[in-house]
């Protein structure tokens, strides 16, 4: 009887041990390579800047044609002679946009169209081609908003989703996706200045980071594992990201991932805790 009581009450104390003492503090890094060019409009953005496009040309001052052809000359006569008047205002006729609003041989109410003679036209086209990538005046050609990397799915590459904020994972040894993590082995540093530097020995001096905040913007907590992870959010600025296999361990693979990706890689409980964390663009 004795002997069962003591039991129970070692139990006891070993289970009241366990449950008090601290968990073990881990730090995670929450990785970001924010978006490099504009998202793609939605239709209501289209129609929106279309308006505001044709209005401003509505509104622009008439073209000055005294200004670059003399009165009466043969270069005026042709200039005017490609031009499409507009209807002028007569009685009896209904107009069923309106009557004609006519200012200086220009209808006010849409956008004026000038047009050049063929000889203007082609002249300006061989200008373009002659013209060197040197040169400033040279016409600006926007890049493809579709790079290799997104052609080739290389989910390594910082090039790829350039619309998109990408998030660095990473796979450790039981093939589980996740964030970076690191235990805390100084205590003495804060926990932003710990990740940067197990980022850094991680994936060598290729990589420059800023980190946003020295407060952790989140915690994981694992009961089972008696565990907490800070989440410590940080900017890539420049270089690439690629693990170093003399210093790391406990990691085997990364992939730079949208939010949508993510749901895709990472086990279910895992992003229900950490979704709020991501951006949706």
């Amino acid at each position: 009887m004795k002997v069962n009581l003591m039991l129970k009450r070692g139990l006891a104390t070993a289970t009241a041990t366990a449950r008090s003492a601290p968990p073990k503090i881990k730090v995670g890094v929450l990785l970001s390579r924010i978006p490099i060019i504009k998202s793609e409009l939605n239709e209501l953005e289209k129609k929106y800047y279309e308006y505001q496009s044709e209005l401003e040309k509505r509104l622009m001052w008439t073209f000055p044609a005294y200004f670059y052809f003399k009165k009466g000359t043969v270069a005026e006569h042709k200039f005017l002679s490609l031009q499409k008047g507009p209807i002028s205002k007569k009685n009896g006729i209904w107009f069923p946009r309106g009557i004609p609003d006519i200012k200086h041989g220009r209808e006010r109410s849409t956008k004026q169209e000038v047009k050049l003679s063929d000889d203007s036209t082609v002249a300006f086209s061989n200008n373009q081609k002659e013209q060197s990538k040197d040169d400033v005046n040279r016409p600006v050609i926007p890049n493809d908003r579709i790079t290799e990397a997104d052609r080739s799915n290389d989910m390594k590459s910082l090039e790829r989703q350039l619309s998109r904020t990408l998030y660095l994972l990473v796979k450790d040894k039981s093939g589980t996706w996740k964030f970076p993590n690191f235990d805390l082995s100084d205590e003495s540093k804060p926990l932003h200045v710990h990740a940067e530097n197990e980022l850094k020995l991680l994936s060598g001096d290729q990589i420059y980071t800023w980190s946003v905040s020295a407060t952790p913007i989140g915690v994981l907590q694992d009961e089972r594992n008696r565990t907490a992870e800070f989440i410590v959010k940080s900017h890539i600025l420049a270089g690439k990201f690629d693990l170093v296999a003399s210093k790391n361990d406990a990691f085997e693979d990364f992939a730079w991932l949208t939010k949508g990706e993510i749901s895709e890689y990472v086990p279910k409980d895992y992003f229900n805790k950490t979704e709020f964390l991501l951006a949706d663009n």
